[in-house]
């Protein structure tokens, strides 16, 4: 299917044209129906249409894995590949690094953006341990410890341990986080792709 074919028209200055602005959505059952979907992780080199050639034997279904995933843009709203980012980080953060007579990468990599305190806490009796992130001010931040231990006692010989560290977060960091982020995308089960072209075509029809 060509997924503009769908879309209706308009009269425009006595011009046909094809209405772009209609939008559509899942409903978000079937966004998070895993019979419908299952997780994948966007991988470097991928592209809508290489995965729609590749779970469903036609590049132009490509609509169907952005449909899926509430993708606008493509360029933005996906994983960058490796060659991607670093032409993003360069375009975003030249002028700073050039300011500070340093490379981008090395301008990105030393300079923090964020510090965190970290709070992680291990049950001697169900041998669980769990682990917190909290955005944290640059005062607060230098008033921390690096790292301390408290053993709290629950009776019967059972602890709870909470420890608490700190960290910081450089720009590179925070930007690979970012781009990380949009790796977990949504595969629509190849079955229901027929079902789903038409019940798109004939809600853009109405």
């Amino acid at each position: 299917m060509k997924f503009f074919r769908s879309f209706p028209n308009l009269m425009y200055n006595n011009e046909l044209l094809t209405n772009l602005l209609v939008r559509t959505d899942l409903l978000p059952t079937l966004s998070d129906n895993s019979a419908l979907f299952y997780k994948y992780d966007f991988q470097e080199g991928d592209t809508p249409e290489i995965l729609a050639s590749k779970y469903y034997d036609d590049p132009y279904r490509y609509w169907l894995f952005l449909y899926g995933n509430n993708v606008m843009d493509p360029q933005w709203d996906l994983a960058l590949s490796s060659t991607n980012f670093n032409a993003y980080l360069d375009s975003k953060y030249k002028v700073a690094a050039n300011a500070n007579n340093q490379t981008v990468l090395e301008y990105t990599q030393t300079n923090v953006i964020y510090y965190y305190k970290n709070i992680s806490t291990i049950d001697s009796y169900s041998k669980t341990t769990s682990s917190d992130d909290y955005q944290i001010d640059l005062e607060t931040y230098l008033a921390l410890p690096q790292s301390q231990t408290i053993v709290i006692s629950l009776g019967g010989g059972l602890t709870s341990t909470l420890i608490t560290s700190k960290f910081e977060q450089n720009i590179y960091d925070h930007e690979l986080q970012l781009n990380e982020d949009k790796r977990s995308v949504k595969i629509m089960n190849s079955r229901y792709a027929k079902e789903m072209e038409d019940q798109l075509t004939s809600l853009l029809a109405s």
